[in-house]
């Protein structure tokens, strides 16, 4: 039996984990083996120019070269619900994951584990109306994390495992009750299918899902900003959870926000796609900056007449790239709320110096809807409360953040589709949002193929 996956992220390197005793495995990535691929700042023993196309694409995904946080609980990445699994199943195949990361490298320090801690952070956040959510973490580190996934990169190798990098699948059709993908080094056939290309591919891999007959349904996106401030400021919540998650409603219109992928000296970084361009933020073990980043990010939802979230997400991101001339927006808090645009002249003033320097200073007002812009600003004059100063005139904001995590493909419990033999896992499938999660969704995926082999 011969199974090809599609994206060699968390959830193609889990998937290939539990795949390779069992059949003939070939993985199929567009990018580059992880210690090949560029890191976003100049480090001692990693590439000093950055090449974004690598955060999104190559062996580890865009987790190989995005900080590498693990979130160790069902509660954060997913729902266990929309997998068909309780949560005590999902926690279980966490643990699991935990061991592989651990097996292969991850640092074996721990977050959120003070019991008294966490509940002054739930007290405090909870007294103003914030939903504090904890568990587990783990922070491998951009730098690390390149290393962690090459060495489970060389095991999968060692077990059998073939990759074709630097390879496109242009297309996939039926052929002979399996699957034929055209790629761009030539044609590939299997008898089962996994598709997980990730974030940077679920655009693509809808509209061959659709061709091939599998059924899904527009879900919600997140877009906002990436805000930036003193290390400082955040440096008692960071005693509590290195990624504290953070869920509020806003007053105004009742929309949902929630704060993402927290950075501690970190750094704010890009992502590249084919027609615009994202912020993001990582985190090094050996390398530290004098700021903390994080994104605060908006729910979006769409019904009739205008379902399709992930043509309007793309149209936000492209007018925000008009405006910032290819490149992200960069606007000081204080120029945002009095109705300025930012310059560098005036970005000069605050407290801090951004770490991502190739940007615009403009107004981020100009480049996402009102609506939103509204929300980035009451959640971060509420999160205040609990980090305290990050609402000061100093803080940063960098547009535009969007997380497209918005097909979701109808599936059985084991993520097959209505398509016989096709699979779909990671954060492409609508079913997960992180490192963990998509893991999580790999690994149910392998394991269903393996048992329609019998």
């Amino acid at each position: 039996m011969h199974v090809a996956i599609i994206g060699a992220g968390p959830a193609g390197l889990f998937a290939a984990l539990e795949l390779a005793p069992h059949c003939t495995v070939t993985v199929v990535e567009e990018g580059l083996e992880p210690l090949k691929r560029s890191c976003p700042v100049s480090t001692k023993n990693s590439c000093i120019n950055c090449n974004p196309c690598h955060v999104t694409s190559g062996v580890g995904g865009a987790g190989a070269l995005s900080d590498g946080k693990l979130n160790l609980t069902y509660k954060i990445g997913g729902d266990p619900t929309s997998l068909k699994r309780t949560p005590g199943e999902i926690q279980d195949l966490i643990n699991y994951i935990d061991q592989i990361f651990l097996r292969f490298g991850a640092d074996s320090e721990l977050y959120g584990v003070n019991a008294k801690s966490l509940e002054w952070l739930k007290w405090k956040a909870a007294s103003h109306g914030i939903e504090f959510i904890s568990g587990r973490q783990r922070h491998m580190g951009t730098d690390k994390t390149r290393m962690i996934i090459s060495t489970f990169y060389e095991n999968l190798k060692s077990e059998g495992v073939q990759f074709h990098l630097k390879t496109k699948v242009e297309d996939i059709t039926n052929v002979n009750g399996g699957f034929l993908l055209k790629t761009s080094k030539g044609d590939i056939t299997c008898d089962y299918l996994l598709a997980a290309p990730g974030r940077a591919g679920a655009y693509w891999l809808r509209n061959r899902a659709n061709d091939l007959g599998a059924a899904s349904k527009y879900g919600p996106i997140d877009v906002g900003v990436r805000v930036e401030f003193p290390a400082e400021i955040y440096a008692r919540v960071e005693k509590v959870m290195y990624d504290a998650k953070f869920h509020l409603y806003t007053k105004t219109y009742d929309d949902f926000v929630r704060t993402f992928c927290t950075n501690p000296h970190g750094f704010v970084t890009v992502e590249k796609y084919e027609s615009f361009t994202l912020v993001n933020g990582d985190a090094y073990k050996d390398v530290k900056s004098n700021n903390t980043n994080l994104a605060v990010l908006s729910r979006v939802e769409l019904t009739d007449p205008v379902e399709d979230t992930t043509e309007y997400g793309r149209s936000i991101a492209r007018l925000a790239n008009t405006i910032g001339g290819g490149k992200p927006i960069l606007q000081r808090y204080k120029d945002l709320i009095r109705g300025k645009r930012s310059t560098w002249s005036r970005i000069s003033r605050a407290l801090i110096s951004p770490t991502l320097k190739d940007v615009t200073p403009g107004d981020i007002a100009m480049a996402l809807p009102n609506r939103i812009v509204k929300n980035m600003i009451e959640a971060v004059e509420r999160l205040d409360a609990v980090i305290e100063g990050i609402a000061s005139d100093s803080t940063l904001l960098y547009a535009p953040e969007i997380k497209f995590y918005d097909t979701m493909y109808e599936v059985n419990e084991d993520l097959e589709t209505k398509v016989p033999g096709f699979f779909v896992a990671g954060d492409a499938s609508g079913f997960s949002r992180g490192i963990i999660y998509a893991s999580v969704t790999g690994i149910i995926a392998a394991r269903g193929i393996i048992k329609k082999r019998g």
